[in-house]
């Protein structure tokens, strides 16, 4: 589906592109972009799925004719069109890098008039949203904004997990939809939420792994800490639960490639 053949715009994700007007919003925030990333954004969407060559980036951009720094313009644009999406090259949510041949759109394409939603993959395992916290207590909202960056990053390294990136997650709470109905926005199998409320000077933290697909919990704890300990080392805090959910999802991870494995034969 091509943005050029019916409507001017393109939605993916939280992501509406406006091909006429040059502009990228999300979820209605005008985002900025730079001319080239914008255009490199475009022939993307324009194959979704499909393998974009840097050579054909740079006939497509610069043309035959024109002589400029292509390697380093492209990875410039590159590296902006990244930023503008939140979009980590290790763990990618919308564009893929195919080392040393060019880039794929791995994300859905959907025209802003359309309801449907087609996905091209569906790569990541999970996602860890917002904790839950007092919005009078700022200190609160950063802290645990602190502990699910942690976590985030501590998840990730495990081989065989998938995991979307801060960025994207991080204005998923401000819509109040249901783990379940994030989880399908987000296209991801699993959910982790929690929340947070501060008794005295002590910190409780009640976390949930969600299955989007049908809304059941996997896995849920509370933990009950010093709130001055959890502000000095947030890290700590995060690593226990990284600890406790990572198995879950691992075998999540293997029931689901064992299902997939019976079908195909």
């Amino acid at each position: 589906m091509k943005p050029s053949d019916k409507s001017p715009c393109v939605r993916f994700g939280w992501f509406d592109l406006n091909t006429q007007s040059g502009e990228l919003r999300k979820q209605g925030i005008r985002v900025k972009l730079g001319q080239h990333a914008f255009k490199i954004l475009t022939v993307l969407l324009e194959r979704p799925g499909q393998l974009l060559t840097r050579e054909e980036i740079r006939q497509k951009l610069w043309g035959a004719d024109t002589f400029v720094n292509f390697e380093q313009s492209l990875n410039k644009a590159i590296h902006q069109l990244r930023e503008a999406l939140g979009d980590p090259a290790g763990n990618p949510h919308y564009i893929e890098t195919v080392a040393g041949r060019g880039y794929r759109f791995i994300y859905f394409v959907q025209e802003s008039s359309q309801s449907t939603r087609k996905p091209t993959r569906k790569l990541h395992s999970c996602a860890v949203l917002p904790f839950v916290t007092d919005p009078a207590n700022r200190e609160m909202e950063l802290l645990g904004k602190r502990i699910v960056e942690r976590l985030i990053d501590t998840i990730s390294r495990t081989p065989g997990i998938r995991i979307l990136a801060f960025s994207t997650v991080q204005h998923s709470g401000e819509n109040d939809l249901n783990p379940r109905q994030a989880g399908q926005n987000l296209l991801v199998r699993t959910v982790a939420v929690g929340e947070m409320i501060r008794p005295n000077d002590e910190l409780l933290l009640h976390v949930e792994l969600i299955d989007a697909s049908d809304g059941t919990q996997l896995w849920g704890a509370q933990f009950k800490e010093h709130y001055a300990d959890v502000l000095a080392r947030p890290e700590k805090l995060a690593t226990r639960i990284s600890d406790q959910i990572r198995p879950i999802l691992a075998r999540t991870m293997r029931r689901r490639k064992r299902k997939g494995s019976k079908r195909v034969a």
